[in-house]
C-alpha cells in the first residue's frame, strides 16, 4: 500500500463461507484507511476461498487485501503465517464469522498512539441470530460499571482481575514492535482450540502500557454450532493450552505471574469440565474427560500443596474443592441439577406452545425469556413493559407497548412474565387489568 500502514487486520478462515461477506465488508468500510487486510485460508471447500478471491481482484479493494494459503488447519499457525508478513505498526485479528463497527480500528490505533500503548481493547456485544433478520445482542463489559479502569493506561503485568477476565484477542489491537521484541506468538496447535489462552497470557505478562475503552465495538458470533466455544473438546483443548505455558521453560520463564496464570487455568479447567461431562453423558471415566482432569488436578493441587501461590484458590472458586474431592459425586449431582432444569424448561414449553405470547418485562429476564422463545420458534406477538420509554418503540424485533394498551390489542395472548424481583407484582397487575389466570406464566 502507498501510505504508511497503521493496522494489519489479520482474518483467519476455515469454511465460514455464509459469514465471511459480513465480515470483510466490515473491514473494508474502516474509516481508518491506512489498513492492509491479511486473509489467512486452510483449505476452505464451501467457497470461501473463492469469495476470498473475488474482493482481492476487486480494483477497489485490491490494494487493501493479502491473501495467503495456510498449508496447516490451525488458527495459531494462521494467525502466525500472517504476523510475519503484517507491516502494520499495530496488529488486530478478526475472526471470520464475526463483524466489526467501521470505526474500531480508528478509535483504537488513536488511544495506542496517544498513550504508546502495547496493546488497546474495548467492550464488545455477543449476538445471536434469528429467523426474520432478527439479531439479539448481549453487551459485554470488562470492567463492568467500574469506570475507573477504563481510558487509562494500566499496567496488566499482575492485575489478577484481567488475568481472569480479560480473555479475548479479537477485541483489540496490538503493537507490532511489542509482539517481535517479547516473542509472542500463539500455539500452532491443531484446529481453532483455544489458542488464544496461551497468546493473553503472554500480552499480559509482557506489556507495561495497556488501555482499555468502554465502547463496543467488535460483534461476537455466539450461534455457529462448529465454533470451538461450542466444541466437546473444550477440556483437552484448555490442557493444550496450559499444558504448554506450564511445561515450556522459555514460556514459564516468561509468565512469572503464577496467580494469574494459575487463576484463569482453574476457571477454564471448571467451565469446560462442565460443558464436557454433559458433552459426553457425565461419563467420568470417557477419554474427553479423565486424562485431561486428572493432569489439572495434579497441577493445581501441586500448586496449593507447595505454596506456589499467594491467592486462595478455593475461596476464588468455591466449586473447585468439591470438583477434586470427588469427581464422581460431582459429575452426579450435575447430571441431577441439569435433569430438574431440563424438567422445568420442558414443562414452560409445554405450556407456551402453540399460544400466541407477549413477553411482559424487557431486562435481563425478558432477554432471556425471548431468545429462548425464539430458539424454540415460539411464537411471540409483541412485549410490554412499565418503562414508559420503551413504549412505541421496538426491542429485539418486537413492538413494545404498555400494559394497559397491550392487554386491550392482545386480550387472547398469553402473558410470559420475566422480571426477576417484580414478577408477583406483574402478575397482580395483568390480572387487575382483567387478564385470566390460566393465561399467565411466570418465567423463571
Amino acid at each position: 500500500m502507498k501510505n504508511k500502514c497503521k493496522v494489519s487486520i489479520i482474518m483467519p478462515s476455515l469454511n465460514v463461507v455464509d459469514y465471511i461477506d459480513e465480515c470483510i465488508q466490515s473491514a473494508l468500510k474502516q474509516t481508518l484507511s491506512e489498513i492492509e487486510i491479511i486473509c489467512v485460508d486452510a483449505g476452505s471447500t464451501d467457497g470461501t476461498w473463492e469469495k476470498l478471491i473475488s474482493y482481492a481482484d476487486n480494483p477497489e479493494y485490491k490494494d487493501h487485501i493479502i491473501l495467503l494459503q495456510s498449508e496447516v488447519k490451525s488458527y495459531g499457525y494462521q494467525i502466525n503465517l500472517a504476523l510475519r508478513q503484517a507491516i502494520g505498526e499495530y496488529i488486530a485479528i478478526l475472526e471470520t464469522d464475526d463483524y466489526i463497527e467501521e470505526d474500531m480500528y480508528e478509535q483504537l490505533y488513536t488511544i495506542g498512539i496517544t498513550n504508546n500503548a502495547d496493546y488497546v481493547k474495548a467492550d464488545y456485544d455477543t449476538f445471536i441470530s434469528y429467523p426474520s433478520n432478527i439479531r439479539i445482542f448481549d453487551r459485554m463489559m470488562l470492567f463492568g460499571n467500574s469506570k475507573e479502569k477504563y481510558e487509562r493506561i494500566l499496567n496488566p503485568e499482575k492485575d489478577l482481575y484481567l488475568y481472569i477476565y480479560d480473555r479475548n484477542i479479537w477485541k483489540g489491537i496490538y503493537k507490532k514492535k511489542f509482539l517481535l521484541n517479547h516473542n509472542i506468538v500463539l500455539n500452532e496447535s491443531n484446529g481453532a482450540a483455544f489458542q488464544d489462552i496461551g497468546f493473553t497470557q503472554q500480552i499480559l505478562a509482557s506489556a507495561k502500557r495497556a488501555v482499555y475503552s468502554d465502547k463496543s465495538l467488535y460483534r461476537y458470533r455466539m450461534d455457529r454450532e462448529d465454533s470451538s466455544i461450542n466444541s466437546v473438546h473444550g477440556l483437552k483443548y484448555s490442557y493444550w493450552e496450559f499444558s504448554r505455558l506450564l511445561e515450556n521453560h522459555d514460556l514459564r520463564e516468561k509468565i512469572k505471574y503464577m496467580d494469574g496464570v494459575f487463576a484463569h487455568m482453574v476457571q477454564s479447567f471448571c467451565c469446560e469440565l462442565i460443558k464436557t461431562l454433559r458433552a459426553v453423558d457425565y461419563d467420568v471415566e470417557s477419554e474427553a474427560i479423565k486424562p485431561y482432569y486428572m493432569w489439572f488436578k495434579e497441577q493445581i493441587l501441586d500448586a496449593i500443596n507447595t505454596c506456589l501461590l499467594s491467592i486462595d484458590l478455593y475461596q476464588l472458586y468455591p466449586q473447585l474443592s468439591s470438583v477434586l474431592d470427588n469427581i464422581y459425586k460431582f459429575s452426579l449431582e450435575l447430571k441431577d441439577n441439569d435433569l430438574i432444569l431440563k424438567e422445568k424448561r420442558e414443562k414452560f414449553l409445554e405450556m407456551v406452545e402453540k399460544r400466541r405470547i407477549i413477553v411482559f418485562g424487557l431486562g435481563a429476564y425478558g432477554r432471556s425469556a425471548i431468545k429462548y422463545l425464539y430458539k424454540h420458534s415460539v411464537s411471540i406477538v409483541a412485549a410490554c413493559d412499565n418503562n414508559k420509554r420503551l413504549w412505541g418503540k421496538k426491542q429485539y424485533g418486537l413492538s413494545v407497548y404498555s400494559p394497559l394498551e397491550c392487554v386491550k390489542c392482545f386480550s387472547d395472548c398469553t402473558y410470559v412474565v420475566a422480571n426477576k424481583k417484580n414478577s408477583n407484582e406483574i402478575y397482580d397487575q395483568l390480572i387487575d387489568l382483567g387478564m385470566k389466570e390460566d393465561c399467565i406464566i411466570i418465567y423463571s
